[in-house]
């Protein structure tokens, strides 16, 4: 199995089957130069996943990098693997002089805030609205 089945499976379990297709996922890797994905296996199995997207606006003066998804399989979580893959994409870009890394996560996910504070995430007072263009 390629990292694009792969992804693709983990990110049904994620967000819903159905909300991607394996064509989009694949053309997103091969063609989207703005996200880097990070994928994390245990032995042979693959455990997780995190997209980082790297943007900059004329408001700051450096760029930062933004964890767009973050997901770790269930039976995976609590043994350190969230942290180990969190660990690399940070890695990834600590070269890039960034200003630092931003994330969301849902208001009522309270293990997944406990994770984020755990590795010196802090929490702010910002609340993220969106708006879906009906297609």
């Amino acid at each position: 199995m390629d990292d694009a089945e792969v992804l693709h499976e983990l990110n049904g379990r994620f967000n819903g089957a159905g909300c991607t297709t394996l064509d989009l996922v694949r053309a997103s890797l091969e063609t989207n130069t703005q996200e880097t994905v990070f994928l994390i296996e245990c032995g042979d199995t693959p455990a997780g996943f995190c997209c980082v997207q790297v943007f900059k606006s004329m408001c700051y003066n450096r760029y930062y990098a933004e964890i767009t998804e973050f997901f770790i399989d269930e039976e995976y979580r609590r043994q350190g693997v969230g942290t180990e893959l969190l660990k690399k994409a940070e890695e990834h870009f600590s070269q890039a002089s960034l200003a630092g890394f931003q994330l969301f996560t849902g208001d009522d996910n309270w293990s997944a805030q406990a994770f984020y504070e755990h590795l010196g995430y802090k929490r702010m007072g910002e609340i993220m609205y969106r708006k879906r263009e009906r297609s």
